[in-house]
Order: structure tokens, then C-alpha cells, then sequence
């Protein structure tokens, strides 16, 4: 008698997040799917064998402290339960025939949500044979009506299991793009991002500022600080497509982890190399004055962070991480920047 009950409950857990469910919300959701519990005087009783049935099933865990159960009527239910690893057992479709692309997904599914997803799915791929790709959101807002609920689906299992995937959907997410601006010039196309605005700007002024016949043809690109990581991949959307990438950052644990973390991206993604702006990052050791470094909170080897620059700055750059110092790359400004304007060539060579 308790089986659409336990189904009703095992659903809505499976839906909630987190691993702690506070027990009334659970019984207040079950007498509105099924109202036969109101006034029921076994109401209690089969909440409590529903209860213990999908502990028994090792659906959920109940509390073991006494103070974790309500005793104030009898018999005792949970205060509180709490969300195994283990999935709920909720009833499959019978006899469904998944096309040959949901098959491994069907395997796997066994909740009504993550069934509803493969119905939608299995319709969008029967009325879809040839799909040009498209952004994510788009395809989610088709497919779900939601424009955000497919990039969500992505981090539960379907998807990290590998059942599914984008490419089966034809979608992908779209990078988000960092600042910046072309300045043509002579040679292949190249890309020189700074970590930070002012620079930016003091790259991009000199760079408009010299002859076109004779300066670097560069996209001079703004890598928004920690957001670089992420936004490397828009160099792809950037007209005419760079064959090279330069990076300058400040010389310190946060502004090379971010260098660091960019050129892994690139090199996952595929992307052109991201390299040092070695002649920018030699000025900073040559001229720079160093200053306290706030984001060292005691790194046990710099090497990690340094191996990204050239062999000859490593010894230097290593030297400031471990004394916790930094030199901040605004001190390359703009009158250093006139002042040798050949640094900017060197900086993409």
C-alpha cells in the first residue's frame, strides 16, 4: 500500500538539492501529491513505512541521534533525512525503444526528470535529423524551453558520464569574449593581452601610435584579470585570427597563476600557444621596484608559477614569490612605453 507513496517521495528527493531534507517539507509535498493523506489516521503510519522502506533500499539515510526524530506522536518520524549516493528506485517506462544515440543515456536514467529530459531529447533528434550547431542557450531554450537549463544538466550525471554530450545536440557553449582592439601592421596576425585595464590602454596607444609600415599587426586584448582563464577561448572570434598569443601580467603569484591558467586552457582547447611578452616581463626585473605581495599566502615552490616565463627570468621572478614580493606591470607605463618604443615589437617576437 505503500508503493505510490514511496514513488512520490523518492522523486521529490531525488529533485532536491543537497543531502539534508528536512522531513516536513517532505510531508507537506506529499499530501499535495496525494491528498488522500489529509485526515487519513494511517497518514503518519505510512509516511513512516515509506520512510523506513527507502532507508531499507539505501535510498536515504535516517538520523541516528534520538534528537533527530519527532517521538511527540507516534509513530516517530525523522526530523530530518538524509540524500544517499545511492539514487532512489523510481519505476522505468516499460518497454520504451530509445533511439541508438539515448540508448546508454536510458541505461543510466531512472528518474522521472532525467526520463522527461530523454523524451524531449529523443523528439528534438526526430524532428532534427541534420542540425546546424548552435549556442547552448539556444538549443536549451529549444529543446527545454529554458534558455539556461541545459548548461545546469551538463554537471549532473547524463552528461558527466558521457551518455550524453553536446555534439549530440549540436551546441556549444559560447566563450565569453575579453576587450579588445586591432591595430593593423606588418607580419602574421598576433594577439597581445594584458592582465590589466591600464595597461591595455598604454599598449594600444603606442601601438596606434607607431608607423603602420613598420609596427607588429596585433589585436591588443584586455584579459580582465582572473576572468583570462576562461575568455582565452574567444580568441578564436577575433578577425583576422591571431597565429600567435602573448601574455603580460603583474609579476606576482596571482598574475602568474592567471598566465598559467590561461596557457593550460589554450592548450586544451587547441589554441595557439599562449607565450610570455618576455621583453615586457624583463623591463619589470630590470626596472621595477618591488613591493609586499598580498596574494602570497606562502606558496612552497615557485616553480609551477615560473615555468610558464623564459629560462632566464625563472631564477629572478622565482626569487620574488619566495621573498613574498611583486612588481605590479602598470610600472611599465605609457611614458616607458614612448620612451622605447621598440619594446612593444619585442614583446610579440
Amino acid at each position: 500500500m505503500t508503493r505510490p507513496l514511496i514513488d512520490i517521495l523518492a522523486a521529490h528527493i531525488a529533485e532536491k538539492p543537497g543531502r539534508r531534507i528536512h522531513v516536513d517539507a517532505l510531508v507537506r509535498h506529499a499530501t499535495t501529491a496525494d491528498p488522500t493523506l489529509l485526515g487519513d489516521p494511517s497518514a503518519r503510519t505510512r509516511l513512516a513505512e515509506a520512510l523506513t522502506e527507502l532507508a531499507t533500499d539505501g535510498a536515504i539515510q535516517l538520523p541516528k541521534a534520538r534528537n533527530g526524530w519527532d517521538d511527540r506522536t507516534q509513530p516517530p518520524l525523522p526530523r530530518w533525512i538524509g540524500k544517499t549516493m545511492a539514487r532512489p528506485t523510481v519505476a522505468r517506462p516499460a518497454d520504451r525503444v530509445w533511439p541508438q544515440a539515448l540508448e546508454r543515456a536510458a541505461a543510466i536514467a531512472s528518474r522521472p526528470d532525467e526520463h522527461d529530459l530523454l523524451e524531449r531529447i529523443a523528439l528534438w533528434l526526430r524532428d532534427n535529423p541534420h542540425p546546424e550547431p548552435v549556442p547552448i542557450e539556444e538549443r536549451s531554450l529549444e529543446i527545454l524551453d529554458d534558455e539556461k537549463a541545459l548548461a545546469a544538466l551538463t554537471t549532473k550525471r547524463l552528461f558527466t558520464s558521457g551518455a550524453l554530450d553536446l555534439d549530440l545536440l549540436a551546441c556549444y557553449p559560447t566563450p565569453v569574449p575579453f576587450p579588445s582592439q586591432y591595430v593593423p601592421g606588418t607580419g602574421e596576425p598576433r594577439l597581445l593581452v594584458a592582465e590589466n585595464n591600464a595597461t591595455f590602454h598604454s599598449l594600444l596607444t603606442i601601438a596606434r601610435s607607431l608607423d603602420p609600415a613598420s609596427r607588429p599587426n596585433l589585436h591588443i586584448g584586455w584579459g580582465s584579470g582572473n576572468q583570462f582563464p576562461a575568455s582565452i577561448t574567444a580568441l578564436t572570434l577575433l578577425d583576422p585570427l591571431p597565429t600567435a598569443a602573448y601574455y603580460f601580467g603583474d609579476l606576482d603569484v596571482a598574475g602568474l597563476r592567471i598566465a598559467a591558467n590561461a596557457a593550460a586552457t589554450a592548450e586544451q582547447n587547441n589554441l595557439p600557444t599562449l607565450r610570455p611578452a618576455a621583453a615586457l616581463y624583463r623591463w619589470l626585473l630590470t626596472h621595477g621596484a618591488p613591493r609586499p605581495d598580498k596574494s602570497n599566502t606562502g606558496i612552497t615552490s615557485p616553480e609551477p608559477l615560473t615555468t610558464w616565463l623564459p629560462d632566464e627570468l625563472r631564477p629572478a621572478a622565482a626569487n620574488l614569490i619566495t621573498t613574498r614580493q611583486r612588481i605590479p606591470q602598470e610600472r611599465l607605463g605609457l611614458r616607458a612605453l614612448q620612451a622605447d618604443t621598440n619594446l612593444l615589437s619585442q614583446a610579440v617576437r
